[in-house]
C-alpha cells in the first residue's frame, strides 16, 4: 500500500506555460501526515478497463486515471483502491494526492510518479503546485511540514521547513472549484500581484500562517463563512485559508482552546 499526504497552500502565484511540466505555482504550504493511501489489484478485466474503487464503489477520477496513463497503465484492468483520510475539494490537495499515491504503488520511482500526477493535474485544472509540495515532502520523509516552492513546474526549485509546534485544521463548507480561479485571467492577475509582494523572513509555523492570512485577505479570496470563522478565532491566535478550498489552518499556544472555538463550523483535527 502506497501513502501520499495531502497539502495546504497557504499562498500562492500562478505560472503559465505550453509545457505542462513547467506549468505551475510558487508558494508556501504545508503538508500535513494525513493524505491518501492506494493499493492496486490487477484483476486482468475482458475490457481491460481499468477502475477507481473510493469506500466500496467506483466513482470517476479522471485525474487518477490520466496520471495512471501518463505511467504507462492505462487499460491493464486495474482495480485501484483509495482511502482518503482527508476530503476532496476542501483545499487538501487531495486531488494531486490520489494520482500520486496511485502512481507510487504502480512505480517506486517517486520522479516519474511525480511527472505523471503533476501533468494530470494540470491539464484538469484541478491543482498546480500540489504534487510539486507533496513530492518534496516524500522525498524528506516526515510530515507535517511547511514546503516552499520557489520556482514552478515538477523540476521547480523547493524547500522544507520542520513544523515545532501543533497546528490545528478545521474541515468547514463546501469547498471551491479550483478550475474557476486558476483559469480566470483576472484571478491570475490579482493573485500573481498580491504573492510577488509578500515578504517571509521567518519560516516558523507562525509566521507562514501569517502570511497566508495576508495574502488570502488582499487578493480577495474570501467569503462571509470564512470571513465568520477567522474573526472566532481566540485572541493569539493565527490562521488562514486552506486553498483553494473553505478550510481553515490555525496554530495557538492554547491548542485546546483553539480548536474547542472551531467545532461548531467543523471537523477539527490536530497535527
Amino acid at each position: 500500500m502506497s501513502f501520499a499526504p495531502g497539502h495546504i497552500s497557504l499562498t500562492f502565484a500562478i505560472h503559465s506555460n505550453s509545457d505542462l511540466l513547467k506549468m505551475g505555482s510558487t508558494g508556501l504550504g504545508i503538508v500535513l501526515p494525513q493524505g491518501v493511501y492506494c493499493s492496486i489489484i490487477d484483476e486482468r478485466r475482458d475490457d481491460n478497463e481499468n477502475v477507481i474503487i473510493v469506500e466500496n464503489k467506483i466513482i470517476d477520477d479522471p485525474v487518477v486515471s490520466r496520471a495512471i496513463e501518463l505511467l504507462g497503465y492505462g487499460n491493464k484492468g486495474l482495480s485501484v483502491y483509495l482511502r482518503r483520510d482527508l476530503p476532496i475539494g476542501s483545499g487538501f490537495g487531495i486531488s494531486g494526492a490520489s494520482a500520486l499515491a496511485a502512481c507510487i504503488e504502480l512505480d517506486k520511482n517517486l520522479h516519474n510518479c511525480a511527472l505523471a500526477a503533476h501533468q494530470a493535474e494540470i491539464e484538469y485544472k484541478t491543482g498546480l503546485g500540489d504534487v510539486v509540495a507533496i513530492a518534496s515532502a516524500l522525498s524528506v520523509g516526515d510530515f507535517p511540514l511547511i514546503v516552499e516552492r520557489n520556482s514552478p513546474g515538477i523540476n521547480g526549485e523547493t524547500k522544507t521547513f520542520r513544523i515545532k509546534k501543533k497546528l490545528v485544521i478545521c474541515i468547514s463548507g463546501l469547498g471551491r472549484n479550483t478550475s474557476e480561479i486558476i483559469s480566470n485571467p483576472e484571478w491570475s492577475e490579482i493573485i500573481n500581484g498580491v504573492s510577488l509582494n509578500l515578504r517571509i523572513t521567518d519560516y516558523d509555523i507562525r509566521s507562514v500562517i501569517k502570511n497566508g492570512r495576508i495574502f488570502t485577505e488582499k487578493s480577495g479570496l474570501l467569503n462571509d463563512n470564512i470571513v465568520e470563522i477567522l474573526d472566532s478565532i481566540p485572541i493569539g491566535a493565527v490562521s488562514s485559508v486552506a486553498h483553494l478550498g473553505t478550510s481553515i489552518v490555525a496554530v495557538s499556544d492554547n491548542i485546546t482552546e483553539l480548536a474547542s472555538s472551531l467545532e461548531k463550523y467543523g471537523e477539527v483535527r490536530v497535527y
